[in-house]
């Protein structure tokens, strides 16, 4: 490197990626494309790693789903490499340029704190709080101006994140021709290698920064936060939320690993990595992931319409993901990095920084605002006045006294074992062999949960919209009446209305089926029960339940409930006899559950289900 001047006549990008100790090096030249299928992918094997395209996606790319988002027209921007070598980190740290960098004034936040402290408020109270969702992501953006750009100062700010940032997924820089993006992204999107996909959701957030942090008091806040239920909560959320799409692109099954910790210069992150094996499409795997529940919020779907509702600007390039295609020996690979924690420059030094906070139910909308300034920190002071040194980490001095890991380990303690082992092994049941299911999808992922457990037994499975159900065209031996969110007595709703003539037509006609959460309070209404709003929503909440003699427990995200009453009919009722919470019916043809059976947070979702399917087919 040290023979070659630090230009750079044509695109590129720069790129450290979390495993490997030299920078990876692209040149080459930008397309400008609308559709995922539209990037071009090469199928030949090569013998050592090569790299054919580096694209930036928008978030609006999430239209490919279907889903609701702002169009701002923004093109998915690839670089086709054309040349490709490596670099060695010292070396870039000793001959790029360390330009002095200054905003001409300030950098300026758009939304206040008071203005994003009213905006969580908000969001718990009437999207939360109304069964909308278990957890949304809301941005805080900001914009600054640095003075006599150029793209010395560009490899600075890359510089300085290079050195500095040692706990990221990606130091990365990519310039298009005209903008740069320049970021330290702590989270992984997808990765596919060899058939072996890979996730990993992060969420929980330990601040090394602001008035709160000491590090005399280090160690005893930072056990204290490994305890705090609503991290804890938080992480389980995102991962029910990832496994989701595991479920669905992995289809000969996947495995949890974790959780980990994960630190960076001025935060601590839990995480866990989930991976598995399947035979899907590799651009329709990236579509099908579009985008992580940490930078959305759950379900998903769901999730883009508050996210349409409340953020008043598209989020341009914030939240989506850079996507890395190539091939080894065995084929294709892909490696997707979260596009967080970045910034984006134009030619005239116009900087957008954009940054989110994962809002749930016991969210503090102060803590809140405070999280996504920390987040922005690292970011900053690596464009304005980085250290001379890398901030010390302070877990490996911590591990050397306390048994971080095995802390963590005990929040599995209590999950599915089903999620935390390999399921490429089938374990059929001889009655459920080859018999026909549909599930109806209420708009919410969990639906594809429950398609993969039913697999896992032997069903045949159908995952039909409510939308586009027809019960005469239902021949399935089985119907699952999925969860999904929103007020299930909201008859002004057209979900709600096709869900209560979907749910009266099978107890009419006595059709099997099993009902799920919002497919259990529809059940309800039918059956002369009532529904209560709770005043603090389950949302990602394990609680220990007594399901018809047998302890169990049990995932919940809702935020009505269905009260018990003395119904007529042969139907059994679980409920709580203090609060007068209905967990599940019984009938001759259904069961019902208010809880997620394929929740990892329901600890024998496996057996539980099949116990209820024999029965009912019996």
């Amino acid at each position: 490197m040290e023979n070659r001047p630090i230009t750079f006549k044509k695109p590129f990008a720069l790129i450290k990626r979390h495993d490997e100790k030299e920078l990876l090096v692209l040149e080459g030249f930008i397309s400008s494309f609308q559709k995922l299928q539209d990037i071009p992918r090469h199928s030949q094997p090569t013998d050592t790693p090569t790299f054919d395209t580096l694209s930036l996606l928008p978030f609006s790319q999430i239209r490919e789903r279907n889903f609701v988002v702002k169009e701002d027209h923004l093109p998915i921007l690839t670089l086709h490499v054309e040349h490709q070598t490596w670099w060695n980190k010292q070396e870039v740290l000793q001959h790029f340029p360390k330009e002095k960098i200054a905003f001409q004034d300030g950098m300026n936040y758009k939304t206040s704190q008071q203005d994003y402290n009213g905006l969580v408020q908000q969001i718990i109270d009437h999207e939360i709080g109304s069964g909308e969702g278990a957890n949304f992501v809301i941005m805080r953006d900001g914009t600054a101006q640095i003075q006599e750009f150029s793209l010395n100062k560009a490899l600075s700010i890359y510089r300085n994140l290079l050195q500095n940032e040692q706990g990221a997924y990606w130091v990365f820089i990519f310039f298009d021709g005209s903008s740069f993006f320049i970021g330290a992204t702590p989270e992984r999107h997808l990765t596919v290698q060899g058939g072996l996909a890979k996730m990993n959701p992060i969420s929980g957030t330990f601040r090394k920064v602001g008035k709160s942090f000491s590090p005399e008091t280090f160690e005893d806040d930072f056990l204290k936060f490994l305890e705090n239920p609503k991290e804890v909560n938080e992480l389980f959320m995102v991962l029910d939320e990832e496994l989701k799409m595991m479920a669905n692109i992995c289809n000969h099954g996947g495995r949890i690993q974790g959780p980990f910790l994960k630190e960076m210069s001025k935060l601590i992150h839990t995480e866990y990595v989930l991976e598995g094996t399947g035979d899907r499409d590799l651009i329709q795997m990236v579509r099908d992931s579009m985008y992580a529940a940490t930078v959305t919020g759950s379900p998903v779907e769901n999730a883009c319409r508050i996210i349409h509702k409340y953020e008043p600007e598209s989020r341009r390039y914030y939240s989506s993901a850079l996507l890395l295609l190539g091939r080894d020996q065995q084929g294709e690979t892909a490696d997707s990095p979260i596009l967080i924690r970045t910034v984006e420059i134009d030619s005239n030094g116009t900087c957008g920084f954009r940054v989110g906070a994962t809002l749930v139910r016991d969210s503090i909308p102060t803590e809140e605002t405070l999280e996504t300034e920390a987040k922005m920190a690292g970011l900053l002071e690596n464009i304005i006045s980085p250290p001379d040194q890398p901030s010390p980490h302070l877990l490996p001095t911590l591990q050397a006294q306390v048994p971080l890991q095995a802390i963590l380990e005990q929040r599995n303690r209590f999950l599915s074992p089903f999620w935390l082992d390999s399921q490429s092994e089938q374990q059929v049941t001889p009655q459920f062999q080859d018999k026909q299911v549909v599930l109806i999808h209420n708009e919410d992922d969990f639906c594809l949960m429950l398609k993969h457990l039913l697999k896992y037994l032997g069903f045949k499975t159908k995952v039909v919209s409510w939308k586009d159900y027809d019960i005469e065209k239902d021949h399935a031996d089985l119907t699952v009446l999925g969860p999904g969110p929103g007020n299930p007595k909201d008859l002004t709703s057209p979900k709600m209305v096709a869900l209560q003539d979907i749910a009266n037509a099978f107890l009419k006609r006595e059709k099997l089926f099993l009902g799920v959460c919002l497919g259990h309070q529809i059940t309800s209404i039918l059956l002369g029960f009532d529904i209560a709003r709770k005043d603090i929503p389950l949302q990602g909440i394990q609680k220990e339940v007594n399901w018809f003699g047998t302890c169990q427990k049990v995932g919940f995200y809702c935020t009505f409930v269905v009260k018990y009453a003395s119904v007529s009919g042969k139907i059994e009722v679980c409920y709580d006899e203090t609060s007068l919470e209905v967990y599940g019916l019984r009938g001759q043809h259904f069961c019902t559950m208010q809880f997620h059976v394929e929740s990892v947070l329901t600890q024998q979702g496996l057996s539980l289900l099949t116990h209820e399917l024999l029965t009912l087919l019996s």
